[in-house]
């Protein structure tokens, strides 16, 4: 009796789980890089040139009647001696960072932030995520930036639209797609209490909401991202807004895009612009060409020092060479001219430069690198 009760047991369980599936999953990858950054050179192992690296953990449960629960963990690791490309990409842009300096900034190990949430699904009415989100605008920019996040793009450094990946403390509802289209809408809640013990500080968070629209049909891809940032401690709201379509040729992959940024207290508004062609050819090899700006119409009382009319923009290109089906190595670079930027924030062989319009502001990286997608 009581081996059959445990067999019993066994078999519940076992029909249980094959209702479920959790899937590990993930890229790695790497590169050498050699840039100039106005002036000063340096060569480094970096990473993230072509892909984000990343482990995500990924679990669903049917429930049945079209219902599921599911979940997402992913983890961005550092596994070379500094914090991801954003210690040559990214931070060096900003004040008091030596290009040098950057290269140990951070150790090898599991960091974040990737997207993390639970959520619920029904195949009528959509799903409902809680967690660390993407976001809508993100989603967007994807869609139409066939280099990605890495090297070429110059995402967040000056680029197309910084700091719209994901909201933390956020929750979602996607729409289920009707005939190619559908829709999504996030809030991420603000926190401007600094509440707890006298030996604790609780980081602030700025309230936002974003939504989104899309479009899918055979070759042609069409979305609109829009994100509302209040910040919590002036009440100043930055609207992000992206426009973006891909249409696949066959013999290209074309994709555009436009957007702008402004604030509410009419301190600082920028226009975006973002172009991008794939080129497929001799069957495993990709030929890639990216264009993204910010030109800025009116910047006083930002961090670029109110260069009116000055523009940051990043001209990449690469070429991409199938190993298999999950593996291939590729040659990136990019051009990068600071115009909008007040380069008196900028470190270069370790002292500031003296001039808000100093024209030394380009630089150049060249990646040399390997992909691989578990």
């Amino acid at each position: 009796m009581k081996k059959s009760l445990v067999a019993l047991a066994a078999l519940a369980a076992t029909a249980a789980f094959a209702q479920s599936s959790v899937t590990i999953t993930g890229i790695m990858d790497a590169n050498y890089q050699a840039v100039d950054y106005m002036g000063q050179k340096l060569s480094q192992v970096g990473q993230n040139g072509a892909r984000t690296s990343t482990f995500k953990f990924i679990g669903s449960e049917d429930l049945g009647g079209g219902q599921s629960a599911n979940f997402q963990m992913e983890i961005q690791p550092t596994f070379v001696a500094n914090n991801t490309n954003a210690s040559v990409l990214g931070g060096n842009t900003q004040a008091g960072t030596n290009a040098s300096a950057v290269a140990v900034a951070n150790p090898v190990g599991l960091v974040g932030p990737g997207e993390a949430f639970v959520g619920f699904k029904d195949n009528t009415y959509g799903e409902v995520k809680l967690g660390t989100v993407n976001t809508n605008t993100f989603k967007t920019y994807a869609a139409v930036s066939q280099m990605g996040t890495g090297i070429g793009t110059g995402y967040s450094t000056g680029g197309v639209v910084p700091s719209v990946t994901r909201l933390e403390s956020s929750a979602s509802y996607d729409t289920p797609v009707w005939n190619g289209l559908s829709a999504g809408l996030q809030k991420g809640y603000g926190n401007d209490n600094k509440f707890g013990t006298t030996t604790t500080t609780y980081a602030v968070r700025n309230s936002v909401t974003d939504y989104g629209v899309a479009y899918a049909n055979g070759p042609l891809t069409l979305r609109f991202g829009n994100r509302n940032e209040q910040a919590y401690s002036t009440g100043v709201i930055t609207t992000t807004r992206l426009f973006g379509g891909l249409y696949d040729a066959g013999v290209a992959k074309i994709s555009l895009a436009t957007g702008n940024r402004k604030t509410d207290d009419t301190k600082s508004d920028a226009n975006i612009s973002l172009a991008s062609v794939v080129v497929p050819f001799m069957g495993s090899y990709r030929f890639l060409v990216q264009q993204s700006a910010v030109k800025y119409t009116k910047n006083g009382g930002s961090t670029e020092n109110g260069l009116d009319g000055a523009k940051n923009k990043v001209v990449g290109w690469g070429l991409e060479k199938d190993l298999s089906k999950r593996t291939f190595v590729y040659l990136r670079a990019e051009n990068v001219t600071l115009g909008a930027t007040d380069m008196k924030t900028i470190v270069v062989n370790g002292s500031a430069l003296t001039s808000s319009t100093d024209t030394n502001n380009k630089r150049t990286l060249t990646a040399v690198g390997i992909s691989h997608q578990f």
